[in-house]
């Protein structure tokens, strides 16, 4: 008689694997609710005074370069970078090394006739001329719980969140917008510290 039963295999949740990411998604989770911020104390800030007037004109032509604060138009569709952050991070928030993480948040209206897509994907970080997108995850609320997603604004409907990226430090840094609406013409802002 030959026994070669084989030993049944076991439920997905008596495997080990599975209680390890139970426990570290929720440690994410309770430090996430917490609201605690350890930010780091040389965190900076880069405020300007928000401007309603159109830097260009709504007839097609865009500026080669904006500045925080100023609205870039083209043709009714307009962006514009409110307050860019820079975070070093804390325990659980932590950039590559030497870099830290660059928040922008930005303002899109539509002032055309007709519903216009938007799209988080339209943004790059542009540090030294290399451009990496702004899908950096934190757990610091502060910045996360306004983050631009994409959808549809109305006619007359604006949108406003946070893009969070990365750079090294004392680099030339842009904030890059290039939408579909915008006959992939791109926007760049100047987003350094002394700008």
């Amino acid at each position: 008689m030959n026994n070669n039963s084989q030993k049944p295999a076991k439920p997905w949740y008596k495997k080990w694997w599975v209680w390890v990411l139970v426990v570290f998604g929720l440690v994410i989770a309770v430090n996430a609710v917490s609201g605690e911020e350890d930010d780091s104390a040389s965190n900076q800030s880069t405020t300007t005074a928000t401007q309603d007037s159109s830097s260009s004109n709504s007839d097609g032509t865009l500026k080669s370069n904006y500045n925080v604060g100023e609205v870039a138009n083209y043709k009714g569709y307009k962006f514009k970078i409110n307050k860019v952050t820079f975070y070093n991070g804390n325990e659980f928030d932590t950039p590559k090394d030497g870099n830290r993480y660059v928040i922008c948040n930005v303002t899109i209206k539509n002032d055309t006739d007709e519903k216009q897509p938007y799209n988080s994907f339209d943004f790059k970080l542009n540090a030294n001329g290399n451009s990496t997108n702004m899908m950096e995850v934190v757990t610091n609320e502060k910045y996360t719980n306004n983050t631009l997603n994409s959808g549809d604004l109305d006619p007359g409907a604006s949108v406003t969140g946070n893009l969070i990226g990365q750079a090294k430090r004392d680099t030339d840094l842009k904030l890059e917008y290039q939408p579909s609406i915008w006959d992939d013409k791109t926007v760049k802002v100047d987003i350094n510290e002394s700008a």
